[in-house]
Parts: structure tokens; sequence; C-alpha cells
């Protein structure tokens, strides 16, 4: 019977030839990597990684290969070949040790099996190798000092590849007496000289082995990064950094410096993870920043800020534009296959600024009205809900027994256009019989402190949480309603950090359980929708369904190409609402004309910052479309059968 021989046709010293190199490979692999993440604790850290549940969704996420063809099909499949083509080799090669440590003889049908396998294997190289390579050449732009790199890089792809179809036809002429279906290429590849077939081997074995080694070296090393990165960070999109403990740092007097001008002051974690970058364009791809001619490429900023040495200035080579550029929407990261958390970057550098005093007056605006007023829109802040009394909803004081509290937010208590938003949702929970399970903070709301905490004032966004903090203690408050998907992501998410433990409801939600459970019925309609996803709710927490389950039987739904989590931000997120970026065209248009593309009637917001900048650009544009919110289209389509509360 057909079976393996290891080392066949080769003289006797390949033996030590082959475990010499395969020793200072592993070693070389193994050092540098441990060098490489040595300051989050190196090869034991990620050793004690491999056991944990993140190690295994990583597996699952990587395995599945969408994030690689969420915005470019080439190179997803140059990706997805050369993943599979070296898969099946490392496999091949695990199973020929297993086969010969335990002395067993290789053969029979997994041997068969393995030889078809193999000539795929080395195929699906070859063909990836070579698009990887013009994908490159024609993006060269893109990889600077990396472009040498990656060229050579696959050439030893290809050069394994095409090696290891010589040493495959040679060993079926031996195995089999001459071409065999179980090896297709047999047909094809003429069989070799034995003077090819040696040269052949040792070619082959010193560039797998040399490839291996420098793995931690080269760009390669976002095999190792991009783990690292995924298991190391166990936030969702929406969740920022807490550099500091507002309440232990007044206790000690210790001072603090906010944010990083240098890579030296960022965390262990932040000073390698931008070093996982393959600059493959996939986060520029996606960026409302870039699109709309703003002074940020994403992809720029991370190579930046990795090509950095040590203790240089960021600011350097990186401009403040850049830095306000960003509006936090997530693309990028969403986007991102090897997990690099692009705006934790970003808010590092804006707290820097800030730290400075680096900041203009529209910026210092928003910062003052905070402080001064409690809110974000330069209001006083007494009788900031009294107009919700008109409406029957009573204060957490008037109403005690309240199961949930209705945070209004800034744009809800001071905006006439987020009013009506309110008002509409009040309708509908008056008509479900929840009015009285309902209250408001009255004067006692303020911000939620999203727009400070974006804009990289850590300080007076803790300083907010923690006032917060004692009004929702004050009244038990352990239910939380919210129009806002900022504020919805900051309670949510990063309240839980300074031990507020709330059950949290973006307002489509809510309407989604009102009908769910039969409290609301909706009068069955006929009208074209198209829903525009905010960021914050959609990319950064993963509500997508609510609200569409919501209109689902109100009209016929048409879904713009980026919808869900992949949505496209309006441009007001990352405190952009409140101070301007150069820009060649507006975000909100773009958006807009987006939508505008499904041909539908109407457009269904769920924000209020969406709604007001998706409404600015409609007068702007002069488009005969209608812009509502989710709970006032709910609100015009409530059946005449369902129950009220009068």
């Amino acid at each position: 019977m057909v079976h393996y021989i290891e080392f066949l046709g080769m003289p006797p010293y390949t033996y030590y030839v082959v475990y010499s190199l395969a020793a200072i490979s592993a070693i070389s692999l193994l050092y540098f990597t441990h060098r490489l993440t040595r300051e989050i604790g190196g090869l034991p850290y990620l050793i004690r990684s491999i056991f944990t549940k993140r190690a295994w969704r990583f597996l699952r996420e990587f395995l599945s290969h969408y994030k690689f063809f969420l915005e470019e099909t080439l190179g997803g499949v140059v990706h997805l070949l050369l993943i599979f083509g070296l898969g099946i080799s490392f496999i091949a090669t695990l199973i020929v040790a297993v086969f010969t440590y335990s002395r067993i003889e290789y053969d029979g049908l997994l041997f068969l099996v393995f030889r078809f396998l193999l000539d795929i294997a080395a195929i699906s190289i070859i063909i990836s190798t070579l698009l990887g390579i013009y994908r490159i050449s024609i993006n060269k732009y893109r990889y600077n000092k990396l472009y040498s790199q990656y060229i050579l890089i696959l050439l030893g792809f290809f050069a394994i590849a095409v090696t290891g179809i010589v040493l495959q036809r040679y060993r079926i002429q031996y195995y089999f007496g001459g071409p065999t279906p179980w090896s297709p290429l047999s047909y094809i590849v003429p069989f070799p000289s034995h003077e090819i077939y040696f040269v052949s081997y040792f070619i082959h074995i010193v560039v797998v082995f040399l490839l291996i080694a420098i793995i931690p070296l080269t760009i390669l090393r976002h095999m190792i990064l991009g783990y690292t990165n995924y298991v190391s960070v166990d936030r969702p999109l929406g969740e920022l950094t807490k550099p500091f403990d507002l309440e232990k740092i007044v206790e000690t007097g210790q001072e603090v410096v906010m944010g990083a001008k240098s890579k030296s002051a960022l965390s262990p974690l932040m000073r390698i993870m931008a070093d996982a970058c393959t600059r493959c364009n996939r986060c520029e791809d996606v960026c409302p920043a870039t699109k709309a001619g703003r002074p940020l490429s994403p992809r720029a900023l991370i190579a930046k800020i990795s090509e950095a040495p040590s203790n240089k200035d960021f600011f350097e080579a990186i401009s403040e534009d850049e830095v306000w550029a960003c509006t936090t929407c997530g693309a990028c990261m969403y986007n991102c296959p090897v997990y690099i958390r692009h705006v934790d970057y970003v808010v590092e550098l804006r707290r820097s600024l800030v730290f400075e005093s680096k900041l203009d007056q529209k910026k210092n605006d928003l910062l003052l009205s905070l402080g001064q007023y409690g809110n974000s829109l330069m209001q006083p802040n007494y009788g900031r809900h009294d107009w919700l009394r008109d409406l029957g909803v009573k204060t957490a004081q008037e109403n005690p027994a309240f199961e949930y509290l209705l945070w209004v937010g800034c744009m809800g208590s001071y905006d006439n256009r987020a009013r009506q938003i309110i008002k509409s949702f009040i309708e509908v929970l008056r008509s479900a019989g929840l009015l009285d399970k309902i209250a408001v903070l009255g004067d006692e709301e303020t911000c939620c402190g999203d727009p400070a905490r974006r804009l990289g004032e850590e300080s007076r966004y803790q300083e907010i949480v923690l006032n917060n903090k004692q009004i929702f203690e004050k009244y038990n408050v352990k239910k939380i309603i919210t129009i806002c998907p900022h504020g919805y992501n900051t309670f949510k998410n990063e309240y839980p950090k300074f031990g507020i433990k709330l059950e949290v409801y973006h307002h489509s939600e809510f309407l989604a359980k009102l009908l769910e459970e039969g409290k609301i019925k909706l009068a069955k309609g006929n009208v074209a929708l198209t829903i525009h996803d905010p960021c914050y709710l959609a990319r950064h927490n993963k509500v997508v369904a609510p609200q569409r389950i919501v209109l689902r039987g109100l009209g016929e739904l048409r879904e713009p190409a980026r919808a869900g989590e992949r949505t496209f931000c309006c441009g007001a997120g990352g405190a952009n609402y409140w101070y301007d970026v150069k820009e060649e065209r507006r975000i909100s248009h773009i958006r807009l004309e987006q939508l505008l593309g499904t041909g539908a009637d109407t457009i269904v917001t769920l924000c209020p910052f969406c709604n007001a900048m998706l409404s600015d650009a409609a007068r702007t544009k002069e488009a005969k479309v209608a812009i509502k919110d989710l709970a006032e289209i709910v609100a015009e389509n409530i059946s005449a059968s369902a129950p009220r509360n009068a």
C-alpha cells in the first residue's frame, strides 16, 4: 500500500538541517513574539488568553472571515485563499508529524485525500499571492515603507507554493508511478529531475522557516497583534476608556495628566495595538469624515501613531484638525479586521488638547454650557421640563412609585423639533396606559455627559456622571428610557464603570416591547419608508431589529445600502454637533442622498441629532421627503382599538 516517506530522495543530513531550522525558527518566533507583546505580559499572557471565551470567539469570527469581505471583495478573496492554502499545508504538516512520531504508517484514504488537498492549497496560494501583489501595486500609496516588505513576503508565499508543487510531483511519481487523479496537478506539471527536486526542497524549507521566524518582526505581526487586540479589549464599540477615577483623585489629591501626546504616554496595549495595522484601507473606505473631504484618514492616523518614535510628539505628524474631524461613529473599528480601536486614539489625542486648553470658541462654549447650565445648549436649567406638565407627565418627586425614568435629554428638553418627538412618545405611552409608570427629573436632569467625554473633557464627564449617580440613588432609578442613542450608549456601557447599574431602553426598543406585548396596535399603511440607523444605536449597540419590528406593516420598508450595523453617520457624533470642521461636503448631505436613493416617501430617524442634521440637509437641498422620528410614526398610526388611559 502507498504510504508517506519522510525525506524521500534526500541525503541523510537533511534530517539535521530541517530540525535545526525548525528549532531556530520556533525560538525566533517565541522570543520576538514575547518582545512584541512584553508590555502587556508577553508569552505568558498570550498562553493564558487561549483558555478564555474571547479566544474562542476570535476563532469563530476569524473563520467566518466576514470582516474581510465587508467592503472589499478582492481583498477578502486574497486573504481567504491564502489562509485556506496555508491552513491546509499546516494541517498536512501536523498529520505527518503525528504519524511520524507515533511510528504509525501514514497511508490509506487520509493520505490520498491530502495529496488532493495539497494541490488545491498550492493553487490557492499562487492565485492569492498574484492577486495580492496586483492589489498592493495598484494601491501603492497606502503602504509607503511597507510596500517592499509586502511584495517580498507575498513572493515568499509564492515560492512555497511553487516548490511545494515540485515536491508533490516528485513524490507522486514515486508513490504512484505517474500522474494520478489524487493529484490533479500531476497531469500538468512535468516530472522534475532529482536535482530540481533537491534544490526545491531546500528552498521550500528555508523560506517556510524564515517566514515563521520573522512573523513578529514584519507586517505579518498583524496575526499576533490582531488576536491580542481582540482578546485584550472586552468593551462594546461605544465604550471609551476610563483613564482615571475622579473620586479617588479628589480623595488623594493625585495630579492627573489627561490624554497622550506621545506613544510613551499611551497605555501598554495602545502602544502596540496600532502596530497591527496592515494598511488595508477598510477603515478609510467607510469613514464619513474621509468621504466628506475632511482632513482625516483613519488609516493614515493609525500609521502615524504606529510609526512614531516612543517619545516624539504625535502632533508633529498629526494635525489638530485630523483629531477634531472624527465623528466617533465607529465604522472604522467595526470594519477593522485586526480590531484596532481608532476612536480610543482619537479621544486620547483630544484629551491632551483639552488638557492644554487648545480649544476654539465653540468647543469652549460647549464646556462652559455644561459647567454653567448643566446642559449642552446654553439654556437655563430652571423650568427645563415645565412644558411636560401640560402633557400629564410628573416628576420623580411627584410620582415616587414610577417604574421608568424618561430621560428627556438636552435636545428633547430644549430643541423645539426634538420636543415634538418627546410629545409623540408620551402620547404613545398614554395610549398604552403607562403614563403613571413614567417620571422625569425636571430641573434635576442635566446632561448625560456624552458630549464632554467625546470632546475629550474626561473630568467634566465624570463630574456629570457622579452627580447623576446621586440623583439616581435619591429616586431609586432602576430603568431608563431615552430617545437619544448617545445617552443610551453612555448609560448602558459607560455608567456601569462608576457603579451605576441601570436597565436602559432606547425608545425604539420600548415601542417594540409595547407592540409585542399588545399594549399598542398600529393601523396598516402603504407609505414607502426608509430607516436611518444612528451609529450609536445600531453599530455601537447592535440595536437594529426593534425599529424594523415596529415599522413592519406600516408600509414598504426600503433599506439604503448602508443600514443596520453598517449604517452611515449623520455627522453629529463625537460632539461634532457643537463645532465646525473643514470639509468639502457635509456628511449629513451625503447621508441624505443615500436615503433619498431608496425612493422612500419618509425617512425614519431614531435620534434627535440625526433628525436635526438630516432635516437641515433636506432644507438646504430642497428635498421633498418627510423626516420623522419613529415615535412620531407610531403616534400617527396608533389604532383606534388600542387601549387608552384617559
